[in-house]
């Protein structure tokens, strides 16, 4: 008979934890990572940093910015062609945001998925180059923005709900903070957005466009915001009649 702790030993050997079998990311170092920069296939490159992180250290050159480590959109952030090699890394050794923005694109079907595990602080201390991020969405006054407006071709958006539409800016454009929120329609709205102009954001007391504007800056846009009409016509601006007026 067989002893019951061999028995034990034996089932333990032959019953793997699903942990186990599950295929996990690969492990790239920093020379590795720079070497497959360089290859004639380099790989798509995620910085799942904070963005205190990306301000204070920067992000590894040509990566992309993922909004979050676990509840990204992979079929919108991700590539299309899921053979492409994708590469994430977080902020250093300890830190496992990458591990899981990895797993969500292996569970999502992507099949060459790394961790370069040394983050952006070893990319950085080990002379890598770091490129700094454009400046975050500010605060500007009326009066700043329309000189932007003039001599830099700025566009101004209005992030009001329809209803509130009562004076607008002239000239500006419209999406609802409703729309904003909604990844279809924030993603048709800034596809017809120039990157090479300052996009400035505005609302009824500027909480609602500071967040738009923050939300498009992560994408890689200049902007900036103001509170709204009545801080325009508080400058001497002109305003136009709204379509909630009638």
């Amino acid at each position: 008979m067989i002893p019951r702790f061999a028995a034990a030993l034996v089932l333990s050997l032959c019953v793997l934890p699903a942990s186990a079998a599950r295929t996990r990311f690969k492990v790239l170092r920093i020379a590795d990572l720079a070497a497959a920069l360089k290859s004639a296939t380099p790989p798509v490159v995620y910085d799942v940093n904070v963005e205190s992180t990306r301000e204070h250290v920067g992000v590894i050159p040509g990566a992309r910015l993922l909004s979050s480590s676990s509840k990204y959109d992979a079929a919108k952030e991700l590539p299309a062609d899921k053979n492409i090699p994708l590469v994430f890394y977080c902020a250093n050794e300890m830190c496992t945001a990458s591990h899981a923005a990895a797993e969500k694109a292996m569970a999502a079907g992507y099949a060459d998925v790394s961790v370069m595990v040394d983050g952006i602080y070893g990319w950085k201390k080990a002379g890598r180059p770091c490129a700094a991020l454009v400046a975050p969405a500010r605060p500007l006054a009326p009066k700043a923005v329309s000189a932007l407006v003039k001599d830099e071709g700025a566009l101004i958006v209005d992030v009001r709900e329809g209803e509130e539409r009562h004076e607008v800016v002239a000239g500006a454009r419209w999406i609802p903070m409703s729309r904003v929120k909604d990844d279809k329609a924030w993603a048709d709205f800034t596809a017809g957005l120039p990157k090479d102009k300052t996009i400035v954001f505005y609302c009824a007391a500027g909480v609602r466009a500071k967040r738009a504007a923050v939300k498009l800056s992560a994408q890689g846009f200049k902007t900036a915001y103001f509170e709204g009409p009545d801080q325009w016509k508080a400058e001497g601006l002109p305003v136009e009649k709204g379509p909630a007026a009638d």
